[in-house]
């Protein structure tokens, strides 16, 4: 069965992205939770945008379960032929080393051109089986997009609401 990925980039975040960020750990700890959920569903086949934030996150943690499990595939749909920055940047080399990690990169269009992300987000939910969406709750934008078609396409569609990560904090051990 085949899951893809729609998600917000870090803009679209309600809470810090840093690595040090207590909510930025505890919703990698839910993503990380609902790939294992989709695995133990059948999933065995990945598709991912490659964008900046939900995309990205969602690769490295498939790809960390694929050291468990060889029978996990990752693929890379490319709204357009990648091309690594002048200027090296850590998502940069980030994106290199997913790519490159990859079993499959399937590029949607030649070159850039207006529409070619949603032309890729397109691809991939007319491919997946479930789409898994990364959201904040906008009813704009790419995601918001993704999602329509995707419902209109039938699928099925399992949600991380970014809003809804809170930490709770018990305090009732404070004197």
């Amino acid at each position: 069965m085949i899951c893809c990925v729609t998600g917000h980039r870090p803009s679209g975040f309600p809470f810090s992205r840093e690595d040090d960020s207590i909510l930025f750990f505890h919703y990698r700890e839910i993503l990380s939770r609902k790939i294992d959920d989709l695995i133990i569903g059948g999933c065995d086949h990945f598709i991912t945008g490659m964008a900046d934030g939900a995309d990205i996150d969602f690769a490295e943690l498939v790809l960390k379960k694929r050291e468990e499990r060889r029978d996990i595939m990752l693929e890379a749909a490319l709204p357009y032929p990648y091309s690594p920055r002048k200027k090296t940047t850590d998502d940069s080399v980030k994106k290199e080393k997913i790519l490159l990690s990859c079993d499959m990169v399937h590029t949607v269009s030649p070159c850039y051109h207006k529409g070619c992300m949603m032309k890729r987000n397109q691809y991939m939910v007319d491919r997946a089986e479930i789409v898994l969406a990364v959201w904040n709750g906008e009813e704009k934008g790419g995601t918001w997009n993704t999602l329509k078609y995707a419902v209109s396409k039938g699928k099925m569609i399992k949600y991380i609401k970014l809003a809804d990560i809170k930490i709770n904090i018990d305090t009732s051990y404070i004197v």
